[in-house]
């Protein structure tokens, strides 16, 4: 499963008639979802916040109803929904012995081919317990495993400068080294196309410790408040009006419903940094996205939510699955969407992700309607 394979040499330029090839790279984890009785959600709101705790009884027995076995982390989330769509998918991450064949044996039956991934004996495969609350939420318990053994040493170097794309999930640790290794692969070889959903450190660190990789990245996924956090730019909050000239105002209302915050000013400046697509999700009041020229908004699907866990990465893939295909932007966003919205109707972040056949269907079906401005 392991052994190191020479991949054909792929033309250079645009895939053309045959499955572009895309590596993702980054986590795996072996998830299991419990439903527990007694648990309450507390909320807390003050002038600047609202926050929102899970709870059970300190010290007492909690019930657990289900119980469910899944399999998660951004790069095999990804993975799965690019082989559900035909394409040649290669997985690059690193999982322990204890659940790793299991973790394996899941991607190969989807497609996902695992030649350079590797096992690791200095610990356990990634491990999450995921606690379901009643209000179609999650609450985390991560476990970052063998992810937090992955290294360049693990990059299948010579593979990489061979890809159409590479998604570039977080690294659990930061992965600094990983990303600038990275960096030189996508200087040396431009045919090769980046979509990047950074971690937090890097969100942190900010848009100038990584300007270069910035300048090199067709899609950057952010959610709303790292896209704040990592371009330095606040965002406007929906319904709020400052006084001070200064402070950010919306000149894009009239594409935004009264519940979606503006994001304009962010996009411009991933857009100045380079990025030639920045994508900005917003949970259930939707997303906004833009080319540099224009500003998009695309709101959610509207049903009950089973389960949240990996929507983000449902909706990323789904998006990539549109550019690839070299379809327009509005269109990714409903891509996107429709990924995302069908994987929270299941449990576990990859049941839900549509195949090729079914995404065709969901869009016959579908009436989102993208609506965009100029930038």
């Amino acid at each position: 499963m392991n052994k190191k394979k020479t991949l054909p040499a792929l033309p250079t330029g645009q895939a053309g008639d045959r499955q572009a090839k895309i590596f993702t790279i980054g986590g795996a984890t072996f998830d299991i979802f419990v439903q527990a009785d007694d648990q309450s959600i507390i909320s807390l709101q003050t002038p600047d916040s609202f926050k929102k705790w899970l709870s059970f009884p300190h010290g007492g027995k909690v019930k657990v109803n289900q119980v469910l076995e899944a399999f998660g982390g951004g790069a095999t989330n990804t993975a799965v929904t690019f082989a559900r769509n035909g394409f040649d998918v290669f997985f690059v991450g690193k999982v322990g012995k204890e659940y790793g064949d299991r973790v394996f044996g899941n991607l190969e039956k989807e497609g996902v081919d695992c030649r350079y991934a590797k096992l690791t004996s200095r610990d356990k495969t990634g491990f999450s317990t995921i606690i379901n609350t009643f209000d179609g939420d999650r609450t985390l318990l991560a476990y970052p495993g063998a992810n937090s053994f992955f290294t360049t040493k693990d990059l299948p170097i010579a593979e990489l400068k061979q890809a159409d794309w590479i998604f570039l999930n977080h690294i659990a640790g930061g992965g600094e080294d990983i990303h600038k290794v990275l960096m030189k692969i996508l200087k040396a070889n431009p045919k090769i196309k980046l979509a990047w959903n950074p971690g937090k450190e890097q969100i942190v660190q900010g848009p100038k410790k990584w300007k270069e990789l910035l300048k090199r990245t067709e899609i950057l996924f952010v959610n709303k408040e790292e896209a704040a956090a990592f371009s330095r730019v606040d965002f406007m909050p929906a319904g709020v009006k400052k006084d001070d000239p200064k402070a950010h105002v919306s000149s894009h209302r009239n594409i935004l419903p009264p519940y979606a915050d503006d994001v304009a000013d962010i996009l411009k400046l991933f857009a100045e940094a380079g990025v030639r697509n920045t994508v900005i999700t917003d949970g259930r009041n939707g997303s906004q996205a833009s080319d540099g020229r224009r500003h998009y908004f695309c709101p959610v699907m509207s049903h009950k939510r089973v389960d949240t866990l990996g929507a983000g990465d449902a909706f990323a893939s789904g998006f990539t699955v549109a550019m690839m295909k070299s379809l327009p932007l509005n269109t990714a966003l409903i891509y996107g969407t429709l990924n995302a919205g069908n994987a929270v109707m299941h449990p576990g972040a990859q049941n839900g992700l549509l195949t090729a056949k079914q995404m065709t269907a969901a869009l016959r079906k579908s009436e989102i309607k993208v609506k965009s401005t100029k930038l």
